[in-house]
């Protein structure tokens, strides 16, 4: 994800466990338009860390769960996550959630990347 941030020229932020993630997210939720969760995200319950997570965000940052889950729409419900990617995803579904988020919070970025 952080290399196809890259990429495209979309900053991500990364944390290796769930407090990690909270401190990121309490540090930066002025930058960050979208959060990625794994399901077995370390440090934590996973349904403990998704509450945290939702709770900490707000309305305004969607969270996406991501999972090699058998049933991900179960997992994700199980979070109360509305949106899930299953792994491992194809790197256009990520290009089109980076841009779409772009889009949503900088019309002229997002513009720009598409004609350069």
């Amino acid at each position: 994800m952080v290399l196809a941030g890259q990429l495209w020229g979309i900053a991500v932020l990364e944390a290796g466990n769930c407090g990690q993630a909270l401190q990121v997210l309490d540090r930066e939720k002025n930058r960050i338009r979208l959060i990625f969760l794994d399901y077995y995200m370390p440090g934590m319950d996973p349904k403990q860390c998704a509450d945290a997570l939702i709770t900490r965000a707000g309305p305004s940052i969607p969270i996406i769960l991501a999972t090699a889950a058998v049933d991900p729409a179960v997992r994700a419900a199980e979070l109360k996550l509305g949106e899930w990617l299953s792994k491992p995803f194809d790197i256009t579904v990520l290009e089109v959630l980076f841009k779409k988020v772009a889009l949503e919070n900088d019309p002229y970025y997002y513009s720009n990347i598409r004609n350069p």
